[in-house]
């Protein structure tokens, strides 16, 4: 089976989250992603639990993101005003809000509430939505698992979708998972 690619331009997300002030996390993503590659930056996602019409049955896909010139122009000024660590955030949530418009269709995001053990809540599919980034691969699974417990304890009461990102010169990966609700959270199945 051949192996889903989806291309993209980080500029695409001011349109597809017009309510959302996406340009810091545009440029933000510049920032970190041209230290490792030059445009366009290829992802290799590990998807698990993720019903999705685009990538029906694989549980693998790889992203490539570009950026134009004028943004890379921004990230330089970007990198000398913000630390390595705000930025990678930032980064991250850039590449989430593209796999939860084009992979999942999460509709509107809206932020929660600090506090709220997630980022962004989408009424749409009654979940909520955990991002992370790191630039230390060996991270990542730990990363995830304390994201992913995390989340599952919203206040919502709601299922996570947890995606976490890791920028490495030996090459980018995202983990991106659903948690759907368990029926003990509920309160279903209890004498």
């Amino acid at each position: 089976m051949a192996l889903h690619v989806l291309n993209c331009a980080v500029e695409r997300l001011a349109e597809w989250h017009a309510h959302l002030y996406v340009e810091p996390c545009i440029v933000a993503f510049v920032a970190v992603a041209k230290q490792y590659s030059t445009s366009p930056a290829l992802f290799d996602v590990e998807c698990a639990n993720i019903a999705s019409r685009w990538l029906g049955n694989s549980s693998k896909c790889r992203l490539r993101v570009s950026w134009h010139e004028d943004t890379a122009e921004k990230a330089t000024r970007l990198r000398a005003t913000m630390q390595a660590s705000s930025l990678v955030e930032l980064a991250a949530v850039a590449l989430a809000l593209i796999l939860g418009h084009r992979v999942i269709p999460l509709g509107k995001l809206l932020v929660t509430d600090r506090g709220g053990r997630a980022d962004y809540r989408t009424r749409k599919r009654k979940a909520v939505l955990e991002v992370s980034g790191t630039e230390t691969v060996a991270e990542l699974g730990r990363r995830h698992r304390e994201k992913v417990a995390q989340a599952r304890g919203n206040p919502f009461g709601w299922g996570a979708y947890v995606i976490v990102c890791a920028f490495s010169s030996e090459g980018h990966r995202i983990r991106f998972t659903h948690h759907p609700v368990e029926e003990s959270q509920r309160g279903e199945g209890k004498d």
